[in-house]
């Protein structure tokens, strides 16, 4: 009311037309609107005559002097409750407003209506901006987590692919970027372990790493040919069960390096390992490196044996010659019969001790793999035949029936001529020795689709069963009396198999103690690729 009655605007209103301007103010404030002037009426708002009277009854009180404005609430003749509000212009004009509380309640209806109204719009639009802001910010921000999630769970196959220019995309951009280098980080770690794992399976020693629990958490393949048990995720001693071992794997968390040699069975033999167990740095763990040094030990022991047994075999001879020499020089040279016959004597140790020697650089032949022995066809019925003629005068004078059994239409052989003229020279003089007077020596051969295999059997005393393994041994006699005094030296057989071996062949021997022996002799077929797994020069 006091900004519609202000201004010389709504003066000039009031007055051009008081009753205008009361309509114009009761239309804008919903009430009924008095203009007056030293009590006379200028203007009102439209109404019929009683409600006129009714209205100058309720607004005609100007108000009090020296008082530009009152309010006050009065009771009409129909009980309804008025607000009466009034203001005095500079003029002295009264403007008087009336508003029912009935109007007042309606209003404040239509003003909650509004208010509800417009809160609806408000929520409306507020709906609509967070689906906009969730479609611009919630959704690539959860799938920035989604993506984040992934990646650390392992999957290093997702990205963003984010194409926005703010900071969601850069956040996106820099999470693709960081996949991306893990993939090629965990790429070239997998390809750093392959080459790691294919040079440990490549090893010829088994390796073993432990983590500082003590459990092993990496293998290769010789190590887990020789473990007792899966290996992954157990202590040492459960896959290798080994107290040495067991001792070097506990000196070797404590921070000391240790060697210890290891004895395992594996498939039924004893092998012997050297095993060296080293801390790993910061880490508190140890790796261990088991090194198969079976072929070593055996050769260490062979050559030993080999001396001894050598070094025997050479004294007894020299002996005799030294011992009849020496009788011959204190003057029994002067005794025909004793001179005759200590000569004898010495020309037969001579001749044993030159048997031995030359069977020695047979064997050092056979057994260094620096000699070549040029394989070709050796047609071996003819082999067989000749070196059965040759030893034919030893054979009749003892009185034995050597047999030839389907020798005609050998397929060749693949062999070196001359070393198989010395195996058959060995096989069948032995034959001859170890067969007694008037005892049978059967020859006889069998062709396999790769092979051709040759059996030389001989009436006779046998091998005992617990020596059969070890005739192929040097210097190893069955009956080392009756064999020396055959002139036998005891590295015939090692030099057959050391000189089979060689060709690719094999050689195996069978007996019934007490009825005879058989010697086994197979070797490839020519023309054909042979599949014959050769055995070790030293067992």
């Amino acid at each position: 009311l006091q900004e519609a009655a202000l201004g010389a605007e709504a003066e000039l209103a009031l007055q051009v037309d008081p009753d205008a301007a009361a309509e114009r103010i009761g239309a804008r404030f919903a009430a009924w609107i008095l203009i007056f002037r030293n009590g006379r009426v200028l203007g009102s708002t439209r109404l019929d005559a009683d409600a006129f009277e009714q209205s100058v009854a309720y607004l005609a009180p100007a108000p009090p002097l020296g008082s530009d404005t009152f309010e006050r609430r009065t009771v009409g003749d129909d009980r309804e409750e008025h607000y009466v509000y009034a203001r005095r212009l500079k003029d002295g004009t009264v403007i008087q407003a009336m508003r029912s509380t009935a109007q007042a309640e309606a209003m404040r209806s239509s003003v909650r209506e509004l208010m509800l109204v417009a809160g609806a719009l408000a929520l409306i639009i507020g709906v609509i901006l967070t689906a906009a802001l969730s479609r611009t910010i919630v959704a690539p921000a959860r799938q920035l987590t989604e993506v984040a999630d992934a990646l650390a769970r392992g999957d290093l196959s997702v990205r963003t692919f984010s194409q926005r220019d703010d900071e969601l995309g850069d956040i996106g951009r820099s999470l693709d970027r960081l996949a991306d280098q893990l993939t090629d980080r965990i790429a070239s770690l997998h390809a750093q372990e392959n080459r790691l794992k294919t040079m440990l399976n490549a090893m010829v020693e088994a390796v073993f790493v432990t983590d500082s629990l003590g459990t092993v958490v990496l293998t290769n393949t010789a190590l887990d040919r020789i473990a007792e048990t899966e290996a992954i995720g157990k202590s040492p001693s459960e896959v290798i069960r080994s107290e040495a071992l067991h001792d070097a794997v506990r000196s070797a968390r404590h921070g000391e390096a240790v060697s210890a040699d290891v004895d395992l069975q594996t498939g039924g033999r004893t092998r012997i390992y050297t095993a060296v167990v080293a801390p790993l740095p910061g880490r508190g763990g140890v790796v261990g490196v088991l090194h198969d040094v079976t072929r070593q030990k055996l050769a260490d022991r062979v050559r030993r044996d080999f001396v001894a047994n050598a070094s025997h075999e050479l004294r007894t001879p020299l002996t005799a010659i030294r011992g009849f020499a020496e009788t011959l020089k204190a003057g029994a040279i002067k005794d025909p019969d004793s001179a005759e016959r200590f000569v004898d004597v010495i020309l037969r140790h001579t001749l044993r001790l030159q048997a031995l020697v030359n069977d020695l650089v047979a064997l050092s032949r056979a057994e260094s793999p620096e000699q070549e022995y040029e394989l070709a066809p050796v047609d071996l019925a003819a082999a067989v035949g000749d070196v059965v003629q040759g030893l034919a005068a030893q054979a009749e004078q003892r009185g034995l029936d050597v047999h030839y059994e389907s020798l005609g239409g050998l397929p060749d052989v693949v062999a070196n001529p001359r070393a198989v003229d010395q195996v058959l020279i060995n096989l069948v003089d032995n034959a001859i020795k170890y067969t007694p007077d008037g005892g049978r020596i059967s020859i006889r051969s069998k062709v396999e689709p790769d092979s051709v295999a040759l059996e030389i059997e001989n009436t006779g005393p046998g091998i005992p069963p617990d020596q059969i393994e070890r005739i192929f041994e040097r210097f190893y006699r069955v009956d080392a009396g009756r064999s020396r005094e055959m002139g036998g030296t005891g590295l015939g057989l090692s030099i057959v198999r050391h000189l089979v071996a060689r060709m690719g062949g094999h050689i195996e021997a069978q007996s019934d103690p007490g009825q005879w022996t058989r010697f086994r002799l197979t070797l490839g077929r020519a023309g054909v690729a042979s599949t014959q797994t050769l055995p070790p020069l030293l067992s």
